[in-house]
């Protein structure tokens, strides 16, 4: 059974959703938690990166390699970073 491929208005809605639910918790996390100074000044970059997929997503749906490794480097560092931030403020 082969998965139905989304529409690129479809894509576009999903990473939106997804972008504004986690802009909504990283803005709350970089508001209210005690993290060292250089997370303060990471996370910013982290929101906007977030931002990126969802407003290039004619990039994604033409399906080149490079633009998908771009976004998925993309992907890993933020990911990275939040998973330092939550480390950090568990740890604290």
């Amino acid at each position: 059974m082969v998965a139905p491929e989304l529409t690129l208005s479809q894509a576009r809605r999903n990473q939106l959703i997804i972008a504004g639910i986690s802009t909504i918790l990283l803005a709350t996390l970089w508001a209210i938690s005690d993290l060292p100074r250089s997370m303060y000044f990471a996370l910013p970059p982290v929101i906007a990166a977030l931002w990126i997929p969802a407003l290039l997503a004619h990039k994604q749906r033409d399906g080149s390699r490079v633009w998908n490794m771009a976004f998925g480097v993309l992907g890993l560092a933020v990911a990275a970073v939040v998973v330092r931030a939550v480390w950090l403020i568990g740890r604290g």
